[in-house]
């Protein structure tokens, strides 16, 4: 048994009562309305971000392909015009050059008309995409301004909670300092295991931690343990205290 006068025991219920009271603020501060609303626009928030940003690097991708295209087709087309100037130059006699360079015009030609096509092909996914990464802004900058604004109310809602909740922890500090270390150790490891609750109030003959009422020998147990140190429910375990 752990040892503990009745006036430290009835101390360890004020500081059930106390942690009780700070569970209930803090399980308030966390489902504010304003709470909820912010995590729900952080959220899509977040998604819109991630869409954002893959978005504007898929344009900036297809944007250098665009643009190297476009040096490909003036390469490709300025080749193009020298060699026709040299064809009808009349500088070329032999027959068999006219025609290697007929079939180099050929070539150059084909590749220009694929280069065109691809070109035609990226230009429209870049303006697709610039559609998109300019709605994704707009709905970015509109969901970064709300969470901005539920975030002030949130705040301001959480207020009064968090001032009750300093002051709370303030009369926790003050309550704990006036228990053994042993016994305070000993509550805090029962609550960490019954929800919460380590420590409850013995009203007449029932545990009011799990509402069970306890036999004529386990309440003379009870009290007579109590005059010494902590008692514990037989049921589930909790300290005991009279009042």
């Amino acid at each position: 048994m752990i040892p503990a006068t009745p006036a430290q025991q009835r101390r360890l219920l004020d500081l059930q009562r106390v942690d009780s009271a700070i569970h209930k603020l803090r399980y308030r501060r966390a489902n504010l309305p304003e709470q909820k609303a912010l995590d729900d626009n952080a959220e899509t928030l977040a998604r819109v971000t991630s869409e954002y940003a893959t978005a504007r690097d898929r344009l900036d991708r297809l944007s250098t392909q665009q643009r190297r295209h476009e040096a490909e087709i003036a390469t490709v087309d300025s080749r193009r015009k020298s060699e026709e100037g040299r064809m009808y130059s009349g500088l070329i006699r032999s027959e068999k050059e006219v025609d290697a360079l007929r079939a180099e015009l050929s070539s150059l030609r084909a590749r220009k008309g694929d280069l065109e096509d691809a070109l035609i092909e990226i230009m429209e996914q870049v303006e697709d995409l610039e559609s998109l990464v300019a709605t994704l802004k707009e709905r970015h900058g509109e969901l970064t301004g709300a969470v901005a604004a539920l975030t002030e109310a949130r705040d301001h809602a959480a207020t009064d909670i968090d001032a009750e909740l300093r002051e709370r922890a303030a009369e926790r500090d003050a309550v704990a300092k006036e228990l053994p270390g042993e016994v305070l150790e000993y509550y805090e490891e029962l609550r960490a295991r019954k929800d919460g609750v380590g420590v409850a109030e013995l009203q007449g003959r029932t545990c009011a931690g799990c509402r069970l009422e306890l036999t004529q020998i386990e309440l003379e147990d009870v009290r007579a343990d109590s005059a010494e140190g902590l008692a514990r429910c037989e049921q589930c375990g909790r300290i005991l205290v009279l009042v």
